[in-house]
């Protein structure tokens, strides 16, 4: 393909103008934290230009996304090793943290669900009202009742209100549970 002169000038300027905005806004970023198999490669997987590998994450992965409300997500680990200490840092650095826990499993595990706790815990005393967060809950199609009710009642009395009133629950077999998470966060 052949290009005139006019061409080039646009294309060389398109190019830098956009490198120009992206620089004075800055990209935005997420971070995809929760427990070990609580959804969070299932959404990464619907979001991600990159191939995400199997199994456990281990330290935590930058990934460019595509059709999103942001440019890039972290996904940090389920595992406790990467808990220690570097949790924080990592919400620091994030203009989205979405929390994202099994449902099925909180109802009927008081192990997960203070694993939950203290989590959501740890992003509450970080987060700043400039970050949004969000807590998603996961695998819905495996439970039954009043599952909102009964989660909402465990929650309860919990000092960090504020990140508990933003769940969006979903079904990560359904593609369009992404698209229910981005809209939540554009409230």
């Amino acid at each position: 393909m052949i290009f005139n002169l006019k061409e080039i000038v646009v294309i060389i300027g398109s190019a830098l103008l956009g490198g120009v905005i992206t620089a004075l806004l800055g990209k935005l970023t997420a971070l995809v934290t929760g427990p070990q198999s609580s959804g969070k490669t299932t959404f990464l997987r619907n979001i991600s230009k990159e191939i995400i590998p199997e199994g456990p994450s281990g330290a935590p992965r930058r990934y460019k996304v595509k059709d999103a409300i942001f440019d890039e997500v972290t996904d940090f680990s389920g595992t406790e090793a990467w808990l220690n200490g570097k949790f924080d840092e990592y919400i620091k650095d994030h203009d989205y943290i979405l929390f994202f826990f099994d449902v099925s499993e909180f109802l009927k595990d008081s192990k997960y669900r203070e694993d939950c706790y203290a989590r959501v815990d740890m992003i509450h005393g970080v987060v700043k009202p400039s970050q949004k967060a969000l807590m998603v809950g996961t695998h819905i199609d495996l439970v039954s009742g009043n599952y909102r009710a009964d989660v909402e009642r465990l929650f309860a009395g919990k000092p960090y209100q504020s990140i508990l009133s933003r769940i969006v629950y979903i079904d990560t077999r359904k593609r369009e549970c992404v698209r229910t998470i981005f809209n939540e966060l554009k409230k």
